[in-house]
């Protein structure tokens, strides 16, 4: 049987895009975020001040959600994409090897403004960068091999060659179809507090946004600080990423 196929990302990422157009391909059970409610909302939740309302449920403890998508994955393949930091708390290669693992990633210097407008308090825990970068060593040490990774720019500056490239390196066929879609209404989508998804619900495909008037990095203390904290992680990925023609 095959395994789960996950991407795992950082948030602001194009992540939700990646994950709208492998719903539209429609040979996957697609899941969003599906840890991210173990993280803030089970009965093992790792963050109690984001959320602090919400009654912890244990149908979303981590081994729960992840007996789910198994279980469904034995019926029909299952596509998850989460956040890196949502899952850290439980990743070990017993747990990592359930997936066939692969990576997104932004630059850090167009991904915290965006982030910073939704989340002006975030911590540096939930940047994802260190958390991506641990979840990347442990799938290439289960592997034995680099695994996959995408930079956000690729995918919506090179989005049929990118995608192309992925779909081979994770063995699943490539559908050209997909990389469009009609704006509508995606309840399976999480819709955390703050709008996160607004612009993935009326977007059409991959495409590079117009800049909005996000605070500058060098403008805040905050944003310096998380820049410093990810940008050696980023350099290190970049490194990796698939290389696109």
């Amino acid at each position: 049987m095959k395994k789960i196929l996950a991407l795992w990302a950082v948030p602001r990422s194009t992540s939700t895009a990646f994950e709208r157009m492998m719903r539209e391909r429609g040979d996957f059970a697609v899941h969003d975020e599906p840890f991210g409610k173990s993280f803030y909302y089970s009965e093992e939740r790792c963050d109690t001040t984001r959320y602090p309302d919400i009654k912890p449920d244990p149908q979303y403890n981590f081994s729960c959600i992840l007996e789910k998508l198994k279980q469904e994955n034995e019926q029909q393949p299952v596509f998850i994409k989460d956040m890196s930091y949502q899952v850290e708390p439980v990743a070990n290669q017993e747990f990592l090897s359930n997936f066939n693992n692969s990576f997104l990633i932004r630059n850090p210097e167009k991904m915290l403004p965006s982030l910073f407008n939704n989340w002006s308090d975030f911590t540096l825990e939930e940047t994802g960068y260190a958390q991506l970068d641990k979840l990347f060593e442990m799938t290439k040490e289960i592997t034995g091999k680099i695994p996959v990774v995408i930079d956000s720019d690729d995918l919506v500056k090179k989005t049929k060659a990118t995608v192309k490239t992925y779909c081979n390196a994770m063995d699943i066929s490539f559908i050209e179809e997909a990389l469009e879609w009609k704006s509508k209404p995606q309840p399976e989508i999480n819709q955390w507090e703050g709008g996160w998804h607004n612009y993935v619900l009326s977007s059409q495909g991959f495409k590079e946004r117009t800049k909005k008037d996000y605070v500058k990095i060098e403008d805040s203390e905050h944003l310096k600080q998380a820049y410093d904290f990810c940008l050696p992680y980023y350099q290190k990925l970049y490194e990796y990423r698939l290389q696109i023609e």
